[in-house]
């Protein structure tokens, strides 16, 4: 009966899953969290998180949104895991870590310790300071190896949205990077203003909360610029439905990235998800981002 009730509730979560992909391919280009949630929360409370040990809200700062949360494997891994610290999106001035359990217990679930964090946002806090913060993060991390059962000198930063933005302003922009940080790559998803040049006025309204309204300071800002120091491995992924922004920047970080090495880096698009989606579906029984992800660390580690 057990069995039987298993099997029921596996296909039940396959036709949901259907219904989402419906939904998403319905709905185009359009982003609302609200929906979002409510369409993957019954498949997150359905996950069995048991594999996984969470400790919540540990500072790494002083400021209320300095903070991670860190989860490990129950059973660890014979050999120290990398670590991924991942980074959540929400236009420079929204998000929090909290939203985003589900890419902790999916990948601590694959044997990866993983960092969820939370940065301090705009419009009260401006560029740079997602970076400093990210930097932050990773002075912790180095500074506390005994609190981390995993290879903390194998580290793989994982942003989504703005977070990818940090996330790649980190890595490129080597003023702001700390010292035997660990970082061995980046994954960039659908980040937002890689190229400050859509700040022209058109852009989304939140953009210019965390970059400012001086034109005459997007060029510093332009992390396409600053490629030529520090090399590293890059993922850089985007979503079907993601819009025309998201996808413009995939395809500027990618063409930069290209000339700079004479070859592609990893490069994923996500079909039949949109920008939400994109990050929003671990933990629900998909592992073909996942996947990929774990094969770009373990090729690079």
């Amino acid at each position: 009966m057990i069995r039987f009730a298993a099997i029921f509730i596996l296909l039940s979560n396959a036709l949901f899953a259907q219904t989402i992909t419906e939904q998403i391919r319905s709905e185009g280009k359009s982003i609302d969290v609200g929906k979002s949630l409510l369409r993957w929360q019954p498949l997150w409370d359905a996950a069995d998180n048991s594999p996984v040990k969470v400790t919540h809200n540990i500072k790494y700062g002083d400021h209320a949104k300095q903070g991670f949360d860190l989860y490990e494997p129950v059973t660890l891994p014979n050999a120290p895991s990398p670590i991924i610290i991942f980074l959540h999106g929400g236009s420079f001035v929204a998000g929090d870590k909290a939203m985003y359990a589900n890419v902790g217990y999916h990948f601590a679930k694959k044997g990866i310790t993983t960092v969820v964090m939370t940065y301090r946002l705009a419009p009260e806090y401006k560029w740079p300071t997602g970076t400093i913060d990210l930097s932050l993060q990773l002075k912790w991390i180095r500074d506390h190896k005994d609190q981390i059962n995993a290879d903390t000198s194998n580290i793989y930063l994982f942003g989504h949205s703005a977070g990818a933005q940090h996330v790649a302003s980190y890595i490129f922009e080597e003023e702001y990077q700390i010292e035997n940080d660990g970082v061995s790559g980046a994954i960039l998803a659908s980040g937002s203003v890689y190229d400050t040049g859509i700040l022209n006025g058109d852009a989304d309204p939140q953009y210019y909360d965390y970059f400012g309204n001086d034109p005459s300071k997007y060029a510093e800002r332009l992390v396409l610029d600053d490629l030529d120091g520090r090399k590293m491995p890059v993922f850089v992924s985007y979503a079907e439905y993601d819009k025309d922004n998201f996808q413009y920047q995939a395809s500027k970080i990618i063409t930069a990235l290209f000339n700079r090495d004479d070859e592609m880096p990893t490069v994923k698009q996500l079909m039949d998800h949109n920008h939400l989606s994109e990050v929003f579906h671990f933990n629900t029984g998909d592992d073909d981002f996942s996947d990929d992800i774990i094969k770009f660390i373990n090729k690079n580690k």
